[in-house]
């Protein structure tokens, strides 16, 4: 085992007593005698002796000399981990004013990541209960609700998780793992909850411990340095297509989502282990990005940063020649901004450094040499970049990629030294694994339509016959399909629009939020708790509700969304993601802009994938953002579910307009008077006065001519009102409607 590995354990196992004394487990007097400190008539921080109980339950004796951390006089790395143990807490503990009963160490639950965000008026507090971080999770108002019943049936799933592994330590697989365990149980455990908010995770602060211990193992306790990897212009990589072949397009596209997250993740940890430090110091890995706490870096360091840099990039050229880049960004900082207030410092400071080393000119890579030259048998038919006969090696292991990625396979396997020996698998056969069901479990957003029996008995596909071969349960659902699986059929007959819609969204004001949202409390274990949640809120609360929908999951995770299905189900999951993100966060400054663009499924993703883009950057335009656009209207999120509701409304007056010739044909004219409402308020002009502000009387004058019934024409003057009210707004509900009724011929 290497002695940074060694010393990061013991400091991210410190506390684990905390976990242990909640449960009401006993402690032996020798216990407390060697690990909790004496004072005349009593013990102090019992949680230190539990902390070495633990670890003998644990099967991991060799880390009890991190459970000694409240003791005086301590030398070596057992100092080490109490110094590292005393800058986390002044990092992550707000001194609590509250009146605290002897119990509620154990009675408190731990605060949402959400209730301590704000820009203007604090929000109301929520907790989440004692729970795993798994399925959906459970939050309340209620402070004190849990219990040491509760903490031991916990802490019993714990011990038999951890047993089931034979851990030596000797490689980042096991130390992966056991993060991964530690992660699921301890998440929502307060890491202090005496005189102290319970405001951050056991799971968060044993990390930021961890990471500190071995930064002042590899230099000193004075000074550190925080570096930041992204992989930029993610959406140019998952998209570029220049190549003439639409052939495996669906599966190259998951396999790109997916060579984005492992390449993260690879880099970060070929990072650590370059600069002798542990997988504990990556404090933050998600959408793309990490953040990796270390100690002052040397120039050897640098050296070393930018040979990394330089060897991902060279091997990018290879794949799309530097269209898509690693940017790698480092600052210093001393031992006075983990105090609690001082550190968002460093966190704007660093965004600033990463802008500067993102807009830097890489002069030592000759992007274009020989390629000219290389060109001559042809390009790859795929992505069109890459000098190839046929399909490029490149383009053939995307493929091989997302074929394997739907079809239960456990392990996602690579090596640290190649970002293309990335293999899907159902054993462990390279350096790393991460598993997609068990440890150390890697949430990969991976939803992808298969055929049912429903689905092949229902008839719908009869209208695409020609394109394709038969189909058959199980199997993948190409584009075509699931943009049919939209028709209603009634009376023998379908009715809608075989339309996909493209769904693309993201958080607003994340890195404002992040850098002063957080007021002077800012810190990368809150941070690093917050980004998880929200990873967490796309990677599984999401994926639970589209698996049995007719969506394509192209990425979600971090706080970044694509999604492709029929326009219907499109709707419905940009409505559920509005309204239970709101619930889950229980913060007005938490809501997400999007941009969906329906399109036939004929159209080429990548030229979809920029007209969604655009939407969605009209969006971001709105005043306060927390919007949408669609058919090119750009408005609120929450008046976008208003008017949904106008169609419901439609379809009411409908049935009774249906009774009626010109029923239908007056609801195609109600376009045209949205039309001349919208032009009338953009051209004041006389010329457009007259021309338009006669869709009043023309309105009126169908109504009357046409219908006879009072209540129907009540009805429709409220729709009326409707143009008025909301002008061109109005055709999106509208004209979701009209397809709904449309006969598929």
């Amino acid at each position: 085992m290497k002695q940074v590995d060694k010393i990061a354990l013991a400091a991210f196992l410190h506390d684990i007593g905390k976990f242990r004394q909640r449960t009401g487990r006993s402690i032996s007097e020798s216990d407390l005698h060697l690990f909790a400190p004496s004072h005349k008539t009593y013990y102090s921080h019992l949680h230190a002796a539990h902390s070495a109980k633990a670890l003998e339950e644990m099967g991991l004796e060799e880390f009890i000399f991190g459970a000694k951390h409240h003791l005086d006089n301590l030398e070596g790395d057992e100092e080490i981990i109490q110094i590292a143990d005393r800058y986390a807490s002044s990092l992550d503990r707000k001194e609590s004013r509250d009146i605290l009963s002897k119990d509620d160490f154990i009675t408190s639950a731990i605060e949402t990541p959400f209730s301590y965000v704000y820009f203007d008026k604090e929000p109301k507090k929520y907790y989440y209960p004692l729970q795993k971080l798994e399925g959906k999770l459970e939050i309340s108002d209620k402070k004190n609700i849990n219990s040491k019943e509760k903490y031991e049936e916990l802490y019993q799933e714990f011990l038999k998780e951890i047993k089931k592994y034979k851990f030596d330590f000797t490689n980042m697989q096991d130390i992966l793992v056991l993060k991964s365990i530690f992660e699921k149980y301890t998440t929502f455990i307060p890491s202090s909850t005496y005189k102290t908010y319970p405001d951050v995770s056991l799971y968060d602060h044993s990390l930021s411990t961890a990471a500190i211990a071995v930064a002042i193992k590899n230099g000193n306790k004075e000074e550190f340095s925080l570096i930041q990897g992204d992989f930029s212009a993610i959406q140019s990589f998952i998209f570029s297509k220049f190549g003439e072949s639409n052939r495996f397009l669906a599966k190259i596209l998951r396999a790109k989502s997916l060579f984005v997250n492992i390449v993260t993740d690879l880099v970060a940890l070929r990072i650590v282990r370059e600069l002798n430090l542990s997988v504990f110091n990556i404090v933050m890995s998600a959408g793309g990005k990490f953040t990796i706490l270390s100690h002052k870096l040397t120039k050897e360091d640098k050296e070393k940063l930018n040979s990394i840099k330089n060897w991902i990039n060279r091997e990018f050229q290879k794949v799309n020649y530097l269209q898509t880049k690693f940017v790698i960004g480092w600052i210093d900082f001393d031992k006075s901004k983990f105090k609690l207030g001082e550190f968002s410092e460093i966190l704007r400071d660093l965004a600033k450094e990463f802008e500067r080393v993102k807009l830097e000119f890489e002069s030592d890579i000759n992007v274009f040499d020989g390629y000219i030259e290389n060109c001559k048998n042809g390009v790859c038919e795929i992505c069109g970049i890459v000098p190839a006969k046929g399909v490029c090696k490149y383009c053939e292991k995307f493929k091989e990629i997302g074929e394997k990625l739907v079809k239960g396979y456990k392990y996602i396997n690579f090596n640290l030294d190649d970002i293309f020996s990335i293999e899907i698998s159902n054993k462990k056969d390279k350096e790393i694994s991460f598993c997609l069901n068990d440890y150390p479990l890697k949430r990969v957003a991976n939803v992808v339509p298969k055929f049912s029996k429903e689905d092949l008995e229902s008839g719908k596909y009869k209208f695409i016959s020609d394109k394709f071969d038969e189909v058959s349960e199980g199997k993948i659902k190409s584009f075509y399909h699931i943009a049919i699986d939209g028709l209603v059929k009634k009376d023998d007959k379908f009715y809608g629009r075989g339309y996909l819609a493209i769904l693309k969204a993201d958080i607003d004001n994340l890195g404002k939020i992040f850098i002063y949202g957080m007021r002077k409390e800012t810190t990368f274990s809150r941070i690093l708790y917050l980004s998880r949640m929200i990873d967490y809120f796309f990677t599984n609360c999401l994926m639970e509700f589209i698996k049995n929908k007719n969506i394509y999951t192209v990425f979600a995770g971090g706080d970044d969304l694509f999604l492709i299905g029929h326009y219907e189900d499109i709707i419905k999951t940009h409505s559920w993601i509005i309204k239970n993100l709101k619930d889950y966060t229980k913060n007005k400054e938490f809501h997400l802009s999007a941009g969906i663009y329906l399109t036939r499924p004929s159209v080429p993703i990548h030229l979809i994938s920029e007209f969604a883009e655009e939407g969605l950057n009209k969006s971001k335009s709105l005043k306060g953002k927390d919007g949408v656009t669609i058919f090119d209207i750009s408005m609120k999120n929450e008046e976008f579910n208003t008017l949904l509701k106008k169609r419901e409304f439609f379809e009411e007056v409908y049935e009774k307009l249906k009774e009626n010739k010109s029923g239908v044909t007056f609801l195609y004219r109600l376009l045209d008077f949205i039309e001349m409402r919208e032009n009338l308020k953009k051209d004041k002009s006389l010329k457009s006065i007259l021309r338009n502000s006669r869709w009043r009387y023309m309105f009126r004058y169908l109504v009357e001519k046409n219908f006879e019934d009072k209540s129907l024409k009540d009805k429709l003057y409220l729709i009326g009102k409707d143009i008025e009210d909301y002008g061109e707004k109005l055709r999106v509900p509208l004209s979701l409607f009209l397809y709904s009724i449309r006969e598929r011929s």
